[in-house]
């Protein structure tokens, strides 16, 4: 089972001729083996480390996490604010949470931007979405590349909402990609203060590129953490913002 690769329950039972209960205790342990991830119906494969599996099935797992988190993240965001918004599902529900207020956003993907522009109003009045230019990235539909880069460190933002791949105690924040991760410096290096917002699976992970240490990041927004990993973000100086 390659990486994106999703498999339903009910085709493995026809497959093996086990019951629906074996399967499903089978998927769970291969998960807690770091082999697939549990999806609603049956299982996903994991990519290899530096990749990360597809936007659609991304946005089709812990969707009660992520709205918890979106709207965390949009209470601490004032009107009147400019935001950088990054990509990512859990990015795409705090636009959603985000959407129809008074700020100045500007979005990293297309889907973000789609669902900020669709809480405006025809008056005018709402959010104000941009985007940068450069090379717009398939799948993902994200922006990337030395344009985007410059299109973001020339926005001054009040907050910067920042997606995850990877964060760990050893090797702080990382991204998969290197393109992810120069815009994810920028992104930084463009905001007064930094909010990461991650499905708690993240945490503890730790993709190829650097991002930045640990120190970096004001606030994290996440799901259920381990008292330990909470204790070494705390340490690090990060107001850990648990929505579970």
């Amino acid at each position: 089972m390659r990486g994106g690769d999703e498999v339903r329950a009910s085709d493995l039972v026809r497959a093996t001729g086990a019951s629906a209960m074996t399967i499903r205790r089978d998927l769970s342990d291969l998960e807690r083996r770091g082999v697939l991830r549990r999806i609603h119906g049956g299982a996903v494969g994991l990519p290899a480390r530096g990749a990360q599996l597809p936007f659609q099935v991304r946005s089709e797992t812990h969707v009660e996490e992520k709205r918890g988190i979106g709207e965390a993240v949009a209470a601490m965001i004032p009107d009147g604010s400019s935001v950088i918004l990054d990509d990512g599902t859990t990015c795409g529900a705090v636009a959603r949470a985000l959407a129809g207020r008074e700020l100045t956003v500007l979005a990293l993907s297309v889907h973000l931007a789609a669902v900020l522009a669709e809480g405006g109003d025809a008056s005018g009045r709402g959010i104000r979405v941009l985007t940068p230019g450069g090379e717009l990235n398939p799948g993902e539909l994200s922006w990337s590349g030395h344009r985007a880069v410059r299109d973001i460190e020339d926005f001054r933002a009040d907050i910067g909402v920042l997606g995850v791949c990877g964060w760990d105690e050893e090797s702080g924040m990382t991204a998969s990609t290197l393109q992810d991760a120069d815009v994810k410096k920028a992104l930084i290096g463009s905001s007064r203060q930094v909010v990461a917002a991650a499905a708690a699976e993240k945490i503890g992970l730790s993709a190829v590129f650097s991002v930045c240490p640990s120190s970096a990041v004001d606030t994290l927004a996440t799901g259920r953490l381990s008292r330990e990993r909470r204790l070494w973000l705390e340490q690090e100086g990060v107001d850990v913002v648990c929505c579970a």
